[in-house]
């Protein structure tokens, strides 16, 4: 019985194991980074949840961007062009602005080698989030 309790033990912490590996590999653990703004300047986008092109200008293209409503459900898409800037406003930002579509602000995370933008999506106390990568 002793043995196969130690089996059973043992089995459980390989799942915990694996699942932490896929949690971290997978990126679903957040960690906020900063970035300089010559690392922000370019194309951001996932899937279908649209595509903003920062320009080192200060202007950003905003192209079918999905908004939410408060229930975190994706309501209509926003495209423009307007000014984006960084919190704070230094070297290194934690946050971004745009001053075309709502939901501002967003923040990084991901790696340096692999930064990822997101936002607070619907009411905040269901805690979804949207997320862009840099391509």
């Amino acid at each position: 019985m002793r043995d196969e309790r130690g089996r059973v033990a043992a089995g459980l912490r390989g799942v915990v194991l694996a699942v932490a590996v896929l949690t971290l590999a997978t990126g679903c653990m957040w960690q906020q980074q900063t970035l300089a703004r010559a690392d922000i300047v370019g194309t951001w986008t996932e899937g279908d949840t649209g595509t903003l092109l920062f320009k080192d200008d200060g202007t950003v293209v905003v192209t079918n961007l999905a908004e939410f409503n408060n229930d975190g459900d994706k309501v209509s898409q926003c495209s423009g062009t307007g000014e984006w800037g960084v919190y704070p406003d230094g070297k290194e930002a934690e946050q971004l602005w745009t001053t075309v579509c709502d939901g501002n602000p967003w923040e990084f995370g991901g790696s340096k080698a692999h930064p990822t933008m997101q936002r607070s999506v619907g009411d905040p106390d269901n805690g979804d989030d949207q997320t862009l990568s840099r391509k």
